[in-house]
Protein backbone atom coordinates (compact mmCIF):
# COMPACT_ATOMS: atom_id res chain seq x y z
CA UNK A 1 0.00 0.00 0.00
CA UNK A 2 2.94 2.70 0.81
CA UNK A 3 3.98 2.31 -3.11
CA UNK A 4 0.40 2.98 -4.18
CA UNK A 5 0.61 6.40 -2.05
CA UNK A 6 3.91 6.79 -3.41
CA UNK A 7 2.98 6.30 -7.09
CA UNK A 8 0.03 9.28 -6.49
CA UNK A 9 2.43 11.62 -5.28
CA UNK A 10 4.87 11.15 -8.01
CA UNK A 11 2.62 11.12 -10.58
CA UNK A 12 0.72 14.38 -8.81
CA UNK A 13 -2.83 12.31 -9.29
CA UNK A 14 -3.73 13.06 -5.74
CA UNK A 15 -7.11 14.43 -5.78
CA UNK A 16 -7.69 14.40 -1.81
CA UNK A 17 -4.37 17.18 -1.59
CA UNK A 18 -6.01 20.48 -1.79
CA UNK A 19 -2.90 22.73 -2.26
CA UNK A 20 -3.90 24.72 0.94
CA UNK A 21 -4.77 24.23 4.39
CA UNK A 22 -8.42 22.93 4.85
CA UNK A 23 -10.62 25.90 5.03
CA UNK A 24 -12.57 24.51 8.47
CA UNK A 25 -9.29 23.32 9.84
CA UNK A 26 -8.00 26.57 9.61
CA UNK A 27 -10.80 28.56 11.25
CA UNK A 28 -10.86 25.77 14.18
CA UNK A 29 -7.53 26.14 15.01
CA UNK A 30 -7.70 30.11 15.29
CA UNK A 31 -10.25 29.41 18.09
CA UNK A 32 -7.08 27.44 19.76
CA UNK A 33 -5.31 30.28 21.75
CA UNK A 34 -2.28 27.63 23.96
CA UNK A 35 -0.21 25.81 22.29
CA UNK A 36 -1.45 22.47 21.44
CA UNK A 37 0.56 19.15 20.75
CA UNK A 38 -0.98 17.63 17.37
CA UNK A 39 -0.19 14.91 15.47
CA UNK A 40 -1.79 14.73 11.96
CA UNK A 41 -2.48 11.78 10.41
CA UNK A 42 -1.58 10.92 6.56
CA UNK A 43 -0.78 14.34 6.76
CA UNK A 44 0.29 14.12 2.76
CA UNK A 45 2.08 17.58 1.50
CA UNK A 46 1.78 18.94 5.10
CA UNK A 47 -0.68 21.60 4.49
CA UNK A 48 -2.33 21.87 7.44
CA UNK A 49 0.56 20.27 9.33
CA UNK A 50 2.68 23.81 8.37
CA UNK A 51 -0.18 25.87 9.06
CA UNK A 52 -0.69 24.62 12.74
CA UNK A 53 3.04 25.27 13.06
CA UNK A 54 2.95 28.50 12.07
CA UNK A 55 0.80 29.19 14.84
CA UNK A 56 2.67 28.24 17.34
CA UNK A 57 1.53 24.62 18.11
CA UNK A 58 3.50 22.15 18.45
CA UNK A 59 3.39 19.38 15.42
CA UNK A 60 4.03 15.96 14.68
CA UNK A 61 3.19 14.79 10.65
CA UNK A 62 2.99 11.31 9.45
CA UNK A 63 2.77 9.84 6.12
CA UNK A 64 4.51 6.61 4.89
CA UNK A 65 5.03 7.83 1.40
CA UNK A 66 8.37 9.28 1.16
CA UNK A 67 7.74 11.84 -1.08
CA UNK A 68 4.78 13.58 1.01
CA UNK A 69 7.30 13.55 3.93
CA UNK A 70 10.01 15.06 1.52
CA UNK A 71 7.50 17.79 0.19
CA UNK A 72 6.47 18.29 3.85
CA UNK A 73 10.36 18.84 5.47
CA UNK A 74 10.72 21.37 2.62
CA UNK A 75 7.90 23.40 2.92
CA UNK A 76 8.98 23.02 6.80
CA UNK A 77 12.08 24.50 5.58
CA UNK A 78 11.11 27.66 3.66
CA UNK A 79 9.10 28.69 6.77
CA UNK A 80 12.12 28.23 9.38
CA UNK A 81 9.48 25.92 11.42
CA UNK A 82 10.45 22.95 13.97
CA UNK A 83 8.44 20.10 12.86
CA UNK A 84 8.61 16.64 13.76
CA UNK A 85 7.72 15.00 10.28
CA UNK A 86 8.32 11.03 10.54
CA UNK A 87 8.12 8.76 7.47
CA UNK A 88 5.78 5.86 9.21
CA UNK A 89 2.83 3.32 8.75
CA UNK A 90 0.59 5.29 11.51
CA UNK A 91 -0.80 1.87 12.71
CA UNK A 92 2.96 2.01 14.42
CA UNK A 93 2.51 5.25 16.44
CA UNK A 94 1.53 3.76 19.39
CA UNK A 95 4.96 1.88 20.01
CA UNK A 96 6.60 5.50 20.42
CA UNK A 97 3.60 7.55 21.89
CA UNK A 98 1.50 7.32 24.62
CA UNK A 99 -0.79 9.56 26.16
CA UNK A 100 1.38 12.48 24.34
CA UNK A 101 -1.06 14.47 22.22
CA UNK A 102 -3.59 17.04 22.78
CA UNK A 103 -5.28 16.76 19.88
CA UNK A 104 -5.12 14.41 16.50
CA UNK A 105 -5.91 15.55 13.14
CA UNK A 106 -8.03 13.30 10.71
CA UNK A 107 -9.01 14.64 7.45
CA UNK A 108 -8.81 11.68 4.49
CA UNK A 109 -6.61 9.26 6.42
CA UNK A 110 -9.03 7.15 8.22
CA UNK A 111 -10.96 6.37 4.29
CA UNK A 112 -7.86 5.55 2.97
CA UNK A 113 -7.55 2.58 5.24
CA UNK A 114 -8.93 -0.80 4.85
CA UNK A 115 -12.23 -0.87 6.77
CA UNK A 116 -11.23 -3.86 8.93
CA UNK A 117 -8.68 -1.87 10.48
CA UNK A 118 -10.74 1.19 11.67
CA UNK A 119 -10.78 -0.27 15.37
CA UNK A 120 -7.18 -0.63 14.87
CA UNK A 121 -7.10 2.95 13.75
CA UNK A 122 -9.10 3.97 16.88
CA UNK A 123 -7.35 2.30 19.45
CA UNK A 124 -3.86 3.73 17.93
CA UNK A 125 -5.54 7.26 18.64
CA UNK A 126 -6.87 6.32 21.40
CA UNK A 127 -3.43 5.63 22.72
CA UNK A 128 -1.07 8.56 21.71
CA UNK A 129 -4.17 11.13 22.80
CA UNK A 130 -3.45 12.36 26.71
CA UNK A 131 -6.40 12.25 28.80
CA UNK A 132 -9.09 14.79 27.12
CA UNK A 133 -7.52 14.79 24.43
CA UNK A 134 -9.28 15.35 21.03
CA UNK A 135 -9.60 14.07 17.63
CA UNK A 136 -10.74 16.41 15.86
CA UNK A 137 -11.74 16.38 11.85
CA UNK A 138 -13.49 15.69 8.86
CA UNK A 139 -15.45 12.37 8.15
CA UNK A 140 -15.12 12.18 4.48
CA UNK A 141 -16.68 10.42 1.61
CA UNK A 142 -19.95 10.40 4.09
CA UNK A 143 -22.02 9.90 0.44
CA UNK A 144 -19.96 7.15 -0.95
CA UNK A 145 -21.67 3.47 -1.60
CA UNK A 146 -19.57 0.64 1.04
CA UNK A 147 -19.62 -1.40 -2.21
CA UNK A 148 -17.63 0.83 -4.24
CA UNK A 149 -14.07 -0.02 -3.12
CA UNK A 150 -11.55 2.02 -2.04
CA UNK A 151 -9.40 4.07 -1.49
CA UNK A 152 -10.78 6.59 -0.55
CA UNK A 153 -13.42 3.69 1.20
CA UNK A 154 -16.70 5.04 2.05
CA UNK A 155 -17.38 6.45 4.85
CA UNK A 156 -20.99 5.80 6.35
CA UNK A 157 -22.16 8.30 8.96
CA UNK A 158 -23.99 6.99 11.92
CA UNK A 159 -22.58 3.46 11.59
CA UNK A 160 -19.06 5.69 12.23
CA UNK A 161 -19.99 7.78 14.38
CA UNK A 162 -21.34 5.01 16.62
CA UNK A 163 -17.87 3.14 16.09
CA UNK A 164 -16.30 6.12 17.43
CA UNK A 165 -17.93 6.58 20.38
CA UNK A 166 -17.07 3.31 21.35
CA UNK A 167 -13.27 5.20 21.80
CA UNK A 168 -13.97 8.29 22.18
CA UNK A 169 -16.91 10.73 23.70
CA UNK A 170 -18.53 12.90 20.82
CA UNK A 171 -18.24 16.53 21.22
CA UNK A 172 -18.83 18.19 17.65
CA UNK A 173 -20.97 16.85 14.81
CA UNK A 174 -21.70 19.61 12.27
CA UNK A 175 -22.09 19.99 8.62
CA UNK A 176 -19.30 22.27 7.60
CA UNK A 177 -19.86 26.08 6.27
CA UNK A 178 -16.13 26.31 4.26
CA UNK A 179 -16.39 22.91 2.80
CA UNK A 180 -14.31 23.30 -0.45
CA UNK A 181 -16.90 22.86 -3.35
CA UNK A 182 -16.08 19.53 -4.85
CA UNK A 183 -17.08 17.96 -0.86
CA UNK A 184 -19.79 20.52 -0.20
CA UNK A 185 -22.79 18.01 1.57
CA UNK A 186 -19.63 15.09 1.27
CA UNK A 187 -18.49 15.40 4.86
CA UNK A 188 -18.95 16.10 8.52
CA UNK A 189 -16.99 17.76 11.02
CA UNK A 190 -16.36 16.32 14.20
CA UNK A 191 -14.31 16.56 17.50
CA UNK A 192 -13.97 13.90 20.30
CA UNK A 193 -12.37 13.88 23.44
CA UNK A 194 -10.59 10.88 25.12
CA UNK A 195 -12.60 10.41 28.35
CA UNK A 196 -10.83 6.80 29.21
CA UNK A 197 -14.43 5.18 28.79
Amino acid sequence: MPDYWERSYRSGEMGWDLGKSTPILNQWIKTCKDPLTICVLGAGNGWDAVNFAKKGHLITAVDFAESAVKNMQAAARRSDLKMEILHMDIFELNLIYSNKFDVVIEYTCFCAIDPSRRREYLEMVRHILKPKGELVGLLFPIDKDPSDGGPPYAVELDPTIKLISEYLSLIIREVPTMSIKAREGREIFVIFRNDGI
